[in-house]
C-alpha cells in the first residue's frame, strides 16, 4: 500500500513509519517547507514544500497514493504560538490538500484529530456523534478542519475519516515534545523532584504504540461504516494517579496537590472502533508510565532549558533598532543634503551663470526619482523652508506672504515633487511585481525539478526491481537446474547452498523430519546454521509449528533467539519432510517478495529431490543386495563420494564404520541386526574390500562412540574408518 503521510517528523510520525515500513508498505511524507534534515531510510520519498503551495497537484499526480494520513493535531509543523496565523495556515493547507486528493481521485483520506475538541464536562462517555465544544483557539482549529473534512465527505466522492485520538502519551525525545500530561509531570519529577497535580481533572489516555497499531488497523481495513472514530483506552485516570506510578519508580518524588476548580471529565468512548477493527490497548497505564519516566530520567539531558530568554529579548529589541535605523536613513540623507543645497543656493543668487537655475528644484528632482513620493514631499518642505528664509535676508513676512510668485513657486515645487514621485512609486511598484512574478515561476519551476528529480529517482527504482526482478527468475532457474546435474543423493546437500545464493545468506540448514516432534539436521552452510544443533524439538516452536501446518513461511519477527529468522517447509503429499531454515537476513529483507521466494525454491527443491528419488527407486533392484538394507558395492561407493564431497565443502559431516563378528552370518542377518540400532538416516552397505559398513550421517567419531558402544553389547565390533 502507498500512504502519504502530511506532517513533520516527529516521535509519533516516526513510529508510524516504521510501523508502515515494517509491514511493507511505501511510504511518501510530505515534511512543509521548514523542515531541512535528512530523509529517513524507511520513507521511500520525501517532499519538502509548503502544504498550500500548488506544487501539491503534481505531487500526488506523482505518488497516486492509495490513503493521504493527514496528522493534523500532532503535526510539529504547527506549533501554536501565533494562534491566528497558524490557523490560517493550517486551514489553508488543508483545503489544498484534499482539492488536489479530489481532483486526482485518491481512494482515502484520513484526519487525525484529538481529544481537544471536547473541553465540557461530561460524566458519561463521550461517543463519536456528540457535537464537538471547543473554547480554545487550537481546539477550535481542529474542530474546523474535522467539519472541513465532514463536509467534503458529503459533497465528493473522496472517502475521508475523522480518527480523534484521546490524550496521546509517549517518551519525547526533546523539550519541543513534552507536550502532554504524562511527559511533562515525568519532567517537572526529574528536575524539581515534585510533581504538581490537579486530582479534579479525569481523563483516558493511549500510548503512542497502541495509537500506531490501531492507525495501522483502521488503514489497511478496506471498508468502515462511520466517518468519526475515537482511538482511546477509555480507562479513566487523573493526574495524581499518574504521579502515583512515577512514584513507585522514585519515591524521592513528593506529589503537590493543587488542586483547583471544579470537577472535570472527559472521556472518548472507543467502544465502536474496537468492535468494527478488532482492536485493543495491549500497553497499560501501570506498564508504559513507569517507563515513560526511566526513559526521560536516563535521557534527561535532551529536556535542558536553556536561559536564553534575556538574550532572545534582547536580539528582538536589536532587530528592532535595525530596522528603523535602516527605515530613518534615507530621512537622515534627505536632510543632510540639503544643507549643502540650501548653501549652494545662496552663493548661485545673483550670479551671472547661476541666477536662473534653481537648485531647489534640482534637490527636489532628485529625492524624488531615487526614493518616491514620501522623500519628494519632505525634500520638497525643507526646500520651502529654505526659500522662504533666504527671502526675509532682504524682504519682511508680510511682503513674503502676499507676494504670488511665493505661491506660484511653492505649487510649481510641489506638482513637480508629487508627479516625479508617483511615477516613481508606480515604476517601482511595477518592478517590484515583475520580480515577485519572477521569483515566484523560479520557485515554481524549482519544484516542478525536484519533484521531476523525484519521480526520476522512483522511475529508476522500480525500473532496477523490475530488471532485479527479471534477473532473479533468470538467476533462480540457472541455479536450481544445476540441482538436476548433481548426483541423485546429493540434491540436499547442495540445496542448502542453493538457497543462500539466492536469498543472499550464507546461513543455511535443511533439516529432516523424524517424526512430530524431532527433526535432523542434515545440512548447513555455517556455523550459524548448525546453532540450534543436530537435533532439534521443533514442535516447542509453535510458532513456527503453526506456520509449518499452515504451509506458510515462518518470519521470526519477535527476533527469538532459539529459533531461526525465517523458515519453510518441504512437503510430500501434503506432509512436512524437510525443514529449510535461514539465519543471516537483514531485518528489512523479511519482506512477503523473500517469503514468496523462498516457497518457490522449497516447490523447486522439492522436484529436484523426488526426480533423484524416482531415478534411485528404478535403481533399487541393482543398489541393493536381495532382500536387505544392504547397499551394494558400487552404490555404497558412490554414496560415501557424495558425503565425503559435501563434507569437504563443510555441507555436513559424516562417519565410516566396518562392522565385523566372530560369528559368521550371512547379509539378511547383518541387515536385520544394524537396522535394528541405527536412526532410520543412517545407511549400511558393503565396501569396495566386501566389509559391512556403517555410514552415520551428521555424525563426528564423538558422535559414532555411542553406536560402537551399542553394537558391542551385542558383540559385533565397529572400527571407524579414516
Amino acid at each position: 500500500m502507498k500512504i502519504f503521510i502530511v506532517g513533520k517528523y516527529n516521535t509519533f510520525i516516526n513510529a508510524l513509519i516504521q510501523k508502515f515500513h515494517k509491514e511493507n508498505d511505501k511510504i511518501y511524507v510530505l515534511t512543509g517547507e521548514k523542515y531541512n534534515g535528512p530523509k529517513p531510510h524507511q520513507v521511500f520519498e520525501q517532499y519538502v514544500f509548503p502544504y498550500s503551495g500548488d506544487s501539491i497537484i503534481e505531487i500526488l499526480d506523482s505518488v497516486q497514493p492509495d490513503v493521504i494520513l493527514f496528522t493534523g493535531a500532532y503535526d510539529s509543523n504547527f506549533q501554536w504560538h501565533n494562534v491566528r496565523n497558524e490557523s490560517m495556515h493550517y486551514i489553508s493547507g488543508l483545503i489544498n490538500i484534499i482539492m488536489s486528493a479530489e481532483m486526482h481521485h485518491i481512494k482515502r483520506f484520513v484526519y487525525l484529530s484529538s481529544h481537544e475538541v471536547f473541553e465540557q464536562h461530561s460524566d458519561a462517555l463521550i461517543t463519536p456523534s456528540e457535537p464537538v465544544n471547543a473554547t480554545d483557539y487550537r481546539g477550535i482549529a481542529l474542530a474546523q478542519g474535522e467539519e472541513l473534512c465532514r463536509h467534503f465527505n458529503e459533497t465528493t466522492d473522496l472517502d475521508i475519516s475523522i480518527l480523534r485520538i484521546d490524550h496521546l502519551y509517549k517518551t519525547p525525545e526533546n523539550l519541543e515534545e513534552v507536550n502532554d500530561t504524562v511527559s511533562s509531570l515525568c519532567l517537572e519529577a526529574i528536575k524539581n523532584g515534585t510533581a504538581t497535580v490537579n486530582q479534579n481533572n479525569t481523563f483516558s489516555m493511549i500510548h503512542v504504540s497502541d495509537a500506531v497499531f490501531g492507525i495501522y488497523q483502521f488503514l489497511h481495513t478496506k471498508e468502515h461504516k462511520h466517518t468519526f472514530y475515537h482511538l482511546s483506552s477509555s480507562e479513566p485516570i487523573t493526574e495524581f494517579t499518574i504521579a502515583e506510578e512515577i512514584r513507585k519508580v522514585d519515591d524521592s518524588v513528593m506529589i503537590v496537590d493543587n488542586t483547583v476548580g471544579m470537577k472535570h471529565k472527559a472521556i472518548l468512548d472507543n467502544s465502536e472502533f474496537n468492535e468494527e477493527f478488532q482492536f485493543k490497548v495491549f500497553n497499560g497505564y501501570e506498564k508504559m508510565i513507569p517507563a515513560v519516566y526511566k526513559k526521560m530520567r536516563k535521557n534527561k539531558k535532551n529536556y535542558k532549558v536553556e536561559k536564553k530568554h534575556a538574550a532572545k529579548g534582547f536580539g528582538k529589541f536589536t532587530e528592532r533598532m535595525k530596522a528603523l535605523a535602516f527605515a530613518l536613513i534615507p530621512f537622515l540623507e534627505n536632510i543632510l543634503i540639503f544643507i549643502p543645497v540650501f548653501m549652494i543656493n545662496n552663493r548661485a543668487v545673483g550670479s551671472q551663470y547661476f541666477d536662473r537655475l534653481d537648485f531647489f528644484l534640482l534637490y527636489v528632482l532628485l529625492f524624488a526619482g531615487i526614493y518616491g513620493t514620501k522623500q519628494a514631499v519632505l525634500s520638497a518642505t525643507l526646500s520651502v523652508a529654505g526659500y522662504c528664509f533666504r527671502q526675509l535676508y532682504f524682504r519682511t513676512g508680510i511682503e513674503l506672504l502676499v507676494d504670488f510668485n511665493t505661491y506660484l513657486w511653492i505649487a510649481q515645487l510641489f506638482i513637480v515633487a508629487m508627479a516625479v514621485g508617483r511615477l516613481r512609486d508606480s515604476t517601482k511598484s511595477i518592478s517590484y511585481e515583475k520580480d515577485e512574478e519572477i521569483s515566484f515561476l523560479n520557485s515554481q519551476l524549482d519544484d516542478l525539478l525536484s519533484i521531476n528529480d523525484s519521480n526520476s529517482r522512483i522511475k529508476n527504482i522500480y525500473q532496477n526491481q523490475i530488471l532485479d526482478y527479471d534477473d532473479s527468475l533468470v538467476k533462480i532457474y540457472n541455479i536450481t537446474s544445476k540441482l538436476d546435474n548433481v548426483e541423485a543423493g546429493a540434491v540436499l546437500f547442495y540445496a542448502a547452498d542453493t538457497i543462500g545464493q539466492i536469498l543472499g545468506t550464507e546461513d543455511v540448514a535443511i533439516y529432516q523430519i523424524a517424526n512430530g516432534d524431532y527433526c535432523r539436521l542434515f545440512s548447513a552452510t555455517s556455523d550459524t546454521a548448525k546453532s540450534l544443533g543436530k537435533s532439534v524439538k521443533y514442535s516447542d516452536m509453535t510458532e513456527m509449528l503453526r506456520a509449518i501446518q499452515n504451509k506458510q513461511v515462518y518470519v521470526n519477527k519477535t527476533m527469538d533467539a532459539d529459533c531461526p529468522l525465517m523458515a519453510r517447509a518441504i512437503y510430500r503429499s501434503d506432509e512436512p519432510i524437510e525443514i529449510i531454515m535461514l539465519w543471516g537476513i537483514p531485518f528489512e529483507k523479511m519482506t512477503q517478495y523473500e517469503c514468496n521466494l523462498l516457497t518457490v525454491l522449497s516447490y523447486m527443491i522439492y522436484n529436484s529431490v523426488e526426480r533423484a528419488d524416482r531415478y534411485l527407486d528404478a535403481l533399487s533392484t541393482t543398489r541393493f543386495i536381495a532382500n536387505t538394507r544392504l547397499l551394494a558395492k558400487d552404490a555404497f561407493e558412490e554414496l560415501r563420494a557424495i558425503y565425503q564431497d559435501a563434507m569437504e565443502k563443510n555441507f555436513t559431516e559424516y562417519t565410516l564404520l566396518t562392522a565385523s563378528s566372530d560369528e559368521d552370518k550371512t547379509y539378511e542377518e547383518w541387515s536385520n541386526i544394524l537396522s535394528s540400532k541405527l536412526r532410520y538416516t543412517d545407511y549400511i552397505g558393503i565396501n569396495k574390500d566386501d566389509n559391512v559398513c556403517i555410514l552415520l550421517t551428521n555424525s563426528n567419531l564423538q558422535d559414532a562412540q555411542f553406536i560402537i558402544q551399542r553394537f558391542a553389547e551385542i558383540n559385533i565390533t565397529c572400527t571407524p574408518v579414516d
